[in-house]
């Protein structure tokens, strides 16, 4: 039997697949198919199988996908017509975007825009309701003036998603329900999302904007989903077989992702970050940069003391969305990445992308502007005849060609050095990126090691280590793969968190114990709606705290058993603790508010391990496939490179740069004085200094 973990990206769909008992590893890699996602994650299900002989579609028993459907759906502006029903006098409370200003850099930019916000003024509906702070209703709902405000947003904005948000609807979510049930009995056609179940926490805009950003993705990923479960079903695999990747590197089943897509906005990348962590316990190194580098963007994160950090919530594309999510910054530079030469006479590399069609100019199926692939195959980084594996064909004629007319001549430069240059641009964009993310958290870049994963990340990865100072870098076995693996590698988890503003004192256990049961009874009808056995699921509790006054909270463990007033004093001392070392100060003894209280559950599932490979015999050498010439910065010119067939390298093999590193799903480029190193399960370790 086979589990499966398939990656969407912006050029390719990644399949990897696990063989229960034997522990095999299989991988295959299709185009994508960005007009419809889910028709490159059915192909490349039947590729897997064709390519295992003897095995049916039925044979796999776990599916494990991330989607950037959701993702894309809120860069591009993309969603759904979506309205919003609000508690009357409270509509400046989306459109203020918490008094949130642009940065400095976009401050001086004449032609600077905010993101237009997902639910327009023209779509919003104030609905004369009130529930008051400690729950308690002020103003009952009425039914006909929520029908009334819905037919209008029906009939004048064809709206097919509507986000309700009303105020202390986290102490008391009686008025949202009774909307829910008015919407369905009247317009069964159009989707609901409440804040008093998505994210029921204190704060209005917190609850407004992630409530917003689940409507106007919700109808796009629905229809996704219910399409990919049609298709995994045609093919035999069960819709309960079935699991997306959460934002916090958790899965849950498609079903759950369908009524809670808030929770997949970050689902694409979030699957390298536990890749990522996964391979800091593996080679024993607890400081690491995932430098992620695809065909249309370039993702960032750190993994510190082999931890992954999150946060409770995030920004993507200048929309804000308080959810369970991995810290991850991205930017749009890619193997896709476009180059030209801008109105000032200057080469500019980005943000669009050629995407998957029409793709780089190599690709030959239409694009005519130069891509960073472009130019990696120009400098013979890239060859025509391994270009994944040899079963893509890509013509370097065609990426000469695209270099030499849109950037080179109006430059008036050789084609190599144009080349070089939208590289060197690239490189420096991503650069920039990891030193911010670094030095911003007070990190120095020499303390960490890079992670280089994606197609086009082991490539650039020797070139931006050097230049940060960062010694090491770690290409695991299938980088081109890494997401897909990190589905893999992770359990199906859920988060759940309900606001509740009280003193955090002795007296406080009561009120902690009925949260938690109510929250425990949520998750467990998820989980056995999941088909897993609630006993086996591993439970955390915790509370989010703040001294009396504070206008921001800490999150803290909360042991298990009976919420005694031991268990409140041991919290109690975990934050005092924690404040005093993210802050410098804490305040033992002074009054401490409870703000939340929050349960997240695992339920462990099988993962995938790297077996280690054969070693080399002592004094042995790998032997180069064959060579080529190679154009680098240094010596500033082309020179004769041995090229390795990476499946033939063993376990203490040592290649010293300048080399390349040749494998179906990617390439590694070695600089000249770099040395690459194979360890016991197949990672490449260079030494970048």
């Amino acid at each position: 039997m086979w589990s499966i973990g398939i990656d969407t990206g912006g050029t390719f769909t990644d399949v990897v697949g696990l063989e229960s008992g034997t522990g095999r590893l299989h991988t295959v890699k299709v185009p994508s198919t960005p007009k419809d996602p889910s028709q490159a994650v059915l192909a490349g299900i039947d590729a897997f199988v064709q390519s295992v002989p003897g095995m049916r579609a039925a044979d796999i028993r776990f599916f494990a996908h991330g989607t950037t459907v959701a993702t894309n759906a809120l860069i591009e502006h993309k969603g759904a017509r979506t309205g919003m029903l609000i508690t009357k006098g409270t509509g400046a409370v989306y459109m203020a975007r918490a008094s949130a200003q642009p940065m400095p850099g976009d401050m001086i930019n004449p032609g600077f825009q905010k993101p237009a916000l997902l639910i327009p003024a023209r779509t919003t509906r104030e609905i004369p309701e009130r529930v008051l702070f400690d729950g308690s209703v002020d103003t009952p709902l009425d039914e006909s003036t929520v029908v009334a405000a819905v037919r209008d947003l029906v009939q004048t904005g064809g709206i097919e998603s509507i986000a309700v948000c009303y105020l202390f609807s986290f102490m008391n979510p009686a008025h949202e329900l009774a909307t829910r049930e008015i919407i369905r009995r009247h317009f069964p056609g159009v989707r609901v999302s409440l804040s008093s179940e998505l994210v029921p926490v204190i704060r209005e805009y917190r609850r407004l904007c992630t409530t917003a950003a689940d409507a106007f993705v919700g109808p796009i990923l629905e229809r996704y989903l219910l399409g990919l479960g049609r298709g995994l079903e045609a093919r035999a695999i069960a819709r309960r077989q079935a699991f997306i990747m959460q934002s916090n590197g958790g899965l849950m089943s498609i079903d759950i992702a369908a009524a809670n897509p808030v929770q997949t906005l970050l689902s694409g990348p979030a699957a390298c970050v536990i890749a990522g962590t996964y391979l800091s316990r593996l080679t024993g190194v607890p400081n690491l940069v995932t430098f992620d580098v695809g065909g249309t963007s370039t993702d960032v994160a750190l993994i510190v003391d082999g931890q992954s950090s999150d946060a409770a919530g995030g920004n993507i594309a200048g929309h804000d969305a308080y959810v369970s999510m991995y810290e991850i910054s991205t930017i749009g530079a890619g193997g896709g990445t476009i180059a030209r030469v801008g109105p000032d006479g200057r080469l500019k590399v980005g943000p669009d992308s050629a995407g998957a069609s029409p793709g780089p100019a190599c690709y030959a199926r239409g694009g005519r502007l130069p891509t960073v692939t472009d130019a990696d195959l120009v400098l013979g980084y890239l060859h025509p005849d391994t270009f994944l594996g040899g079963k893509f064909a890509i013509d370097a004629d065609l990426a000469r060609n695209a270099v030499s007319d849109v950037v080179a001549r109006p430059l008036g430069l050789d084609v190599e050095r144009a080349a070089m240059g939208i590289v060197k641009l690239t490189t420096s964009l991503m650069e920039g990126e990891l030193r911010l993310r670094l030095l911003s958290r007070g990190y120095d870049p020499r303390n960490f090691a890079l992670v280089a994963v994606g197609g086009a990340g082991p490539l650039h990865a020797g070139m931006i280590a050097k230049s940060l100072g960062i010694e090491q870098v770690i290409v695991p076995p299938y980088p081109g793969l890494c997401s897909a693996m990190g589905l893999l590698l992770t359990d199906v988890k859920h988060g759940y968190v309900q606001s509740r503003l009280r003193p955090f004192d002795a007296g406080a256990g009561a009120d902690i114990e009925d949260l938690l049961a109510t929250l425990g009874e949520r998750s467990r009808r998820e989980t056995e709606a999941e088909g897993t056995d609630f006993a086996t699921v591993e439970i955390e509790r915790l509370v989010d705290l703040r001294y009396h006054g504070q206008g921001y909270e800490l999150t803290v463990p909360l042991r298990a058993g009976a919420v005694t007033a031991d268990a409140i004093a041991e919290a109690a001392g975990r934050f005092h603790a924690l404040h005093q070392t993210l802050y410098g100060n804490s305040g033992p003894g002074k009054p401490l508010e409870m703000m939340s209280v929050r349960l997240r559950t695992a339920s462990p599932l099988v993962k995938l391990v790297l077996p280690e490979i054969e070693r080399a015999q002592a004094g042995s050498r790998p032997v180069p496939s064959g060579s080529r010439r190679v154009y680098f910065e240094e010596p500033g010119g082309r020179v004769d490179t041995a090229i390795y067939d990476r499946a033939t390298l063993r376990a203490g093999h040592e290649i010293h740069g300048p080399a390349i590193i040749d494998q179906p799903d990617s390439t590694t480029v070695l600089l000249a004085g770099q040395t690459a190193r194979v360890d016991a399960h197949a990672n490449i370790i260079i030494k970048a200094l």
